[in-house]
């Protein structure tokens, strides 16, 4: 009886820790992920809902909401107390306490009083056949919209000086929170979190326009999507697709795919009989934006994550059997690695490993990721290979070895945006191309989004101006 009594304590636990996880992403789909009704715009696709929340403190507070959109058409806002979100957990029907009404300053409005306090609800239904952009806000007595201000992580080792919590970044960010899965968009300043799509390896063009990814099922290939999560489309079908680079004119894409696989099965000698293994190829392709046409990339047979020099027009991508390669679009690979050297015969040996290359937008440097046991460090070279140094480094006698990884540039090269988990989970942090005035970024989107890094060598975000 009691190994039953704590089996079913346990599945208790596990539904408990899920609901927890489930609530840290605020995508507006239900009550669990309400947005806070502050007048950001919103994209509500068709036939769907966009949830809001929002703190009353009782006391007969008085409410007002109001919707604003460049529709009229098949736009609903409807008010929810926490009585009736509560019962329509329990599976009964769910009725507004108020609806909205059109208004002269707004598409629709409504106004009321709440006797008690507690959690409201504002929730917009978009019952047209195409999304619609809204905004939605509530305004009135003891009324609370915002989440509290978020304060630095902070963890209990004496060698490890705490990062500083910054003000954000310049400019706009697109990002996976693990691969494969959702893909948002935030301004720099942590405002209009969306959910657009999901996927892996974003990336904005450089007009800031639109955001290429990949996805690995249920139809794997490279997809286009605009900023604002409207017009997806795939590009180019293929198994196992990675790392989607915009060229200089954002005219094309180059991407990693799985290519052929060689060798293995059975070989017999002299009546003995042994399996062989095989090798997988990892290729380089590229499609136009525009046609949708499709050409190889030259590259070695092991080629990883590329990133293009967007002003000598090389593709650098990391052979994980030789080291950091070069090629062009439609030109010869070089021959030997600029960066790294894992060949054993060879006379510059290097067995560093090394992942995630990513070219500077002004073409001077490149910035990777390197091995340093027990650790992943981010590291800095110029582009042609030369003056390579560590940018951030693990502190040998501390506790824990924080892990530093899956760098991207700020559009104008002066600051690099990367993940780590000094603090114990994976968040964002900013610091100068030379490695200096590390802080703390974006910390509201993490405390609400559950970021995992897989060391895959993921894109897991893109910075855009």
């Amino acid at each position: 009886m009691l190994k039953h009594l704590l089996f079913f304590v346990l599945l208790a636990l596990i539904a408990v820790s899920v609901l927890a996880q489930v609530s840290y992403a605020a995508n507006g789909t239900s009550p669990g992920d309400a947005l806070f009704p502050i007048g950001e715009t919103q994209n509500v696709a068709a036939h769907s809902a966009q949830w809001y929340r929002f703190d009353v403190g009782g006391g007969k507070a008085s409410v007002s909401a109001t919707l604003d959109a460049n529709s009229t058409n098949a736009l609903r806002l409807e008010m929810y107390t926490p009585e009736q979100i509560a019962a329509w957990g329990r599976g009964e029907e769910l009725k507004a306490i108020g609806v909205g009404n059109p208004q002269p300053a707004h598409t629709l409005g409504w106004e009321g009083v709440f006797n008690q306090a507690g959690t409201y609800y504002a929730v917009v239904y978009n019952d047209s056949n195409a999304p619609i952009s809204v905004r939605v806000r509530v305004e009135g007595d003891s009324v609370t919209t915002r989440a509290p201000a978020p304060t630095p992580t902070r963890r209990p080792d004496p060698l490890i000086t705490p990062t500083a919590l910054g003000q954000g970044i310049h400019g706009k960010l697109v990002f996976v929170d693990t691969s494969g899965g959702n893909i948002y968009t935030v301004n720099g300043d942590g405002t209009n979190l969306q959910r657009i799509t999901f996927g892996l390896d974003p990336v904005w063009n450089h007009a800031g326009t639109q955001i290429a990814f990949a996805r690995q099922g249920p139809v794997p290939g490279i997809y286009v999507i605009d900023a604002n999560g409207a017009n997806e489309r795939l590009l180019y079908q293929t198994l196992e697709p990675r790392a989607p680079v915009w060229s200089p004119d954002d005219s094309e894409i180059v991407f990693q795919y799985q290519g052929a696989t060689k060798g293995g099965g059975e070989v017999c000698f002299r009546g003995r009989c042994f399996e062989t293994p095989s090798t997988i190829e990892w290729k380089l392709g590229a499609v136009s934006v525009s046609d949708r046409a499709y050409h190889d990339v030259r590259s070695s047979d092991n080629a990883f994550t590329p990133t293009w020099n967007l002003v000598t027009d090389k593709i650098a991508y990391n052979d994980t059997a030789i080291g950091l390669m070069t090629t062009t679009s439609r030109g010869e690979p070089d021959a030997q690695p600029f960066i790294g050297d894992l060949r054993i015969t060879s006379d510059s040996y290097n067995p560093l490993r090394i992942m995630s290359p990513q070219y500077s937008p002004d073409g001077k440097y490149i910035a990777y990721i390197v091995q340093q046991p027990p650790t992943w460090q981010i590291a800095l070279a110029k582009a042609d290979g030369s003056e390579q140094h560590l940018l951030t480094r693990d502190v040998t006698l501390a506790y824990e070895h924080p892990n530093n990884v899956a760098p991207q540039w700020s559009p104008d090269s002066a600051q690099i945006l990367f993940l780590s988990d000094r603090n114990g989970r994976w968040e964002f942090f900013t610091m100068n191309a030379d490695g200096s005035n590390v802080k703390q970024a974006l910390k509201n989107i993490t405390d609400a989004i559950n970021i995992r890094y897989d060391f895959q060598s993921a894109r897991m975000m893109s910075w855009s101006k």
